[in-house]
């Protein structure tokens, strides 16, 4: 095993500031005594340096492109040149959206006494987290191992060999509150190198040898158990917030895989305990300041329990993902209130993160004028500006007050007294609602806006492509699809690269290198649009399959492990893999149960044979910690337990509605094949009766068929069935 990590850090001469550089993770958390941001839209830039981020084409990297700091992007220029004059790697890792990235930006990155000792005595890099997420998952491995936390901005420093000696993250400026500022933390590790050298590059390697060693210890296969799913919401369950909902205490984060999972599990053990904490979560966030009640979407996470302060940050994967929940809790419960969300979450995907080629921005700022969610805040005031006289209902309604309840000003959410509100008012409460949210959405669009990182993330995007199939399939808006389809063309032809599937585009530019994330997600939207678009499903499930092929090569060794990335990188110091679900499920798991449905969906057993070893290569880790791996019992599930196959062929006037049915039942491990005509090549099709202008539902529970049904009755007789 080599070295403890404790005994490592006992030999650095850095221990004392390691231990005092403990500091909460910055993005879960409330900037402190924060005085301003970066919003390079605030400045004159005209006067000011250039560095070498001038060229990139990430909107983090060129907002740090005129800080005084000599900040370089990965690669081979940087890393040469610290091998060469034998100098410590600064390396630094945020995200555009990151609040406290740019705290530290403004407090130390454009401070110019700090710049000339990081120039003098470092090589500074600055990296994307969501450009390089292979890099971010490296070094917040070690971040952690050594601090016991993470979060954004992520400061390591490197030994020229690129092996971790000490890490943190946000350092405000001078010491403060018992924790070390960033100046001195500077000037300790720059004396350290020069007269501690060898005691460093040790203790780096012995840090290095141990978090890697402990990364390498794969858990032994174990039974692939349907068990596992039951005891994974159950272990869950323990942490769940009975009075507000969600998981633990604060911050909190929606966890929309895990509430997938309880959704999941009340459906196969009827236990309604499930469904009312999935319920509760869903609802409380939708009626929280975390929802954007005027505009729609979700913010990151709640800075609180109740879910009212959010961290205003907007990220696509969020409301991608938190989409097919809300649509699985209206296929068990008909809600309307959650179509609603799904509705309002869409529309606001689609009018502000949509590119017009088709494709989806990453995130919209948490900040705008130098404050964190002043974008997003009412007054008494400007509630009056935005409706007139008419408006003392409204500001009961959304719990409106002159003292506000976020910095002098109002987070606006819903509660029991909003309830009432609306009972008492009758019919027409709704309506008038939504006129006042349009007006309201107006004015506050005359504000400054948030900064949008628009760089387009394939990843994301195949997460966006399942939401807007789930969002077509349950509220039949034609928009949903059309939005689908064209990000679906838009990806397979302007993010395929020479045949691979880029990670980043922005601008025309692509990003180099393929990621198991871009795979893993995009195939499962594809399948998604298969499901969905019955005009011209085929190529989906073609390109789909082709991806799988392409994936299964790049991603996965003998054993049928899943890497995050391909074997020949060598800027990287170990091979990174990732089984756990983290701020987003495991892509090697989306991956695996993608393998599984395409075997279902194309009959190749190929892809049963490699989605079965690599969900084999899991099971140890699925034994040990099922709580931490929800999306792996998906695939657990779906391999285990009976699968669902429904077709329909042909078309009639009754097809649309017969589809409807279908899309609005909640049916686990089912997959969908759809044809005008039966002339697909899917052998779910083989042998399907083709009546012209008669549209025909073969329902199949392991591939044992029930008579076809071509009416509506006919159709829900079959599903409640199921």
């Amino acid at each position: 095993m080599g070295p403890t990590l404790e005994s490592s850090k006992k030999r650095s001469v850095l221990a004392a500031l390691l231990i005092a550089a403990l500091l909460t993770p910055p993005c879960t958390g409330r900037a402190e005594n924060s005085d301003g941001d970066s919003d390079m839209t605030d400045k004159t830039i005209d006067n000011l340096p250039t560095n070498h981020l001038i060229n990139e084409n990430s909107p983090y990297l060129l907002a740090h492109a005129h800080n005084p700091v000599d900040w370089y992007p990965w690669g081979k220029e940087a890393l040469e040149r610290a091998r060469a004059e034998d100098k410590p790697v600064f390396l630094s890792i945020g995200y555009a959206a990151c609040h406290w990235c740019h705290v530290m930006e403004h407090e130390s990155f454009e401070n110019d006494s700090i710049a000339a000792i990081l120039n003098e005595n470092f090589i500074c890099i600055k990296v994307d987290r969501e450009q390089r997420p292979d890099l971010d998952q490296i070094y917040m491995s070690f971040t952690t191992a050594l601090t016991g936390a993470g979060g954004w901005p992520m400061s390591v420093f490197l030994t020229p060999d690129l092996k971790p000696f000490f890490a943190g993250t946000y350092f405000p400026p001078d010491d403060r509150y018992g924790r070390p500022g960033f100046k001195h933390v500077l000037t300790e590790i720059a004396k350290a190198y020069k007269t501690e050298k060898l005691t460093i590059v040790k203790s780096a390697s012995d840090i290095y040898d141990s978090v890697t060693a402990r990364i390498a210890a794969d858990a032994p296969p174990a039974e692939i158990d349907i068990r596992s799913v039951e005891l994974g919401a159950r272990n869950l369950m323990r942490t769940f917030d009975d009075q507000y909902g969600g998981f633990g205490q604060q911050p909190k984060f929606p966890h929309a895989t895990e509430l997938s999972l309880f959704i999941r599990h009340y459906s196969r053990s009827k236990d309604t305990s499930y469904l009312e904490a999935a319920e509760k979560a869903l609802t409380n966030m939708a009626r929280g300041g975390i929802y954007d009640q005027i505009g729609g979407g979700f913010a990151r996470y709640s800075t609180d329990r109740q879910w009212l302060v959010p961290h205003f940050e907007k990220m696509l994967y969020d409301n991608a993902l938190l989409l097919p929940v809300y649509a699985e809790a209206y296929q068990v419960t008909k809600k309307p209130f959650y179509l609603q969300i799904i509705r309002e979450t869409l529309d606001f995907m689609l009018r502000e993160m949509t590119d017009s080629a088709g494709g989806f921005y990453s995130s919209l700022d948490a900040d705008s004028e130098g404050e964190e969610g002043k974008f997003y805040v009412w007054t008494i005031g400007e509630i009056r500006q935005a409706l007139g006289d008419d408006t003392d209902w409204l500001i009961n309604y959304y719990n409106v007050t002159e003292q506000g309840n976020f910095e002098g000003k109002n987070i606006l959410f819903v509660d029991s007294s909003s309830d009432r509100q609306r009972h008492e008012a009758g019919d027409d409460f709704d309506s008038k609602l939504q006129d006042a949210k349009q007006k309201m959405l107006a004015y506050r669009a005359q504000r400054v806006r948030p900064s949008t990182d628009d760089k387009i993330l394939t990843s994301w995007n195949g997460l966006a492509l399942t939401a807007l199939c789930k969002g077509y399939q349950l509220t039949g808006d034609r928009r949903y699809l059309d939005a689908a389809v064209k990000n679906a063309e838009f990806v397979m032809n302007s993010l395929d690269n020479n045949g691979l599937l880029t990670h980043s585009y922005r601008n025309g530019r692509h990003s180099d290198g393929q990621f198991l994330e871009d795979y893993g997600y995009y195939i499962s939207g594809l399948i998604d649009l298969y499901e969905t678009d019955v005009t011209s499903n085929a190529r989906w499930l073609q390109n789909a399959s082709t991806l799988a092929k392409e994936a299964v090569e790049l991603f996965m060794d003998d054993s049928g492990r899943l890497y995050l990335r391909p074997p020949d990188r060598s800027d990287l110091i170990y091979r990174p893999r990732e089984e756990t679900d983290g701020s987003l499920p495991s892509a090697g798991s989306y991956l695996i149960l993608g393998l599984l449905k395409l075997h279902r969906l194309t009959g190749e057993q190929f892809f049963a044979d490699k989605g079965e070893l690599a969900l084999k290569a899991v099971s140890g880790m699925i034994d040990s910690l099922p709580n931490g791996m929800a999306s792996a019992l998906f695939a657990v599930d779906y391999l285990l337990n009976d699968k669902i196959e429904i077709v329909m062929v042909g078309d009639d006037s009754s097809r649309d509605s017969m589809l409807s049915e279908i899309y609005k039942t909640y049916i686990p491990n089912s997959v969908i094949a759809l044809s005008n005509d039966g002339h697909d090549s899917s052998p779910l099709f083989k042998g399907r009766q083709f009546k012209p202008d008669t549209a025909m539902v073969y329902i199949c529970r392991n591939s044992t068929c029930k008579l076809p049904v071509s009416t509506l009755p006919e159709l829900r007789r079959q599903l409640d069935q199921l």
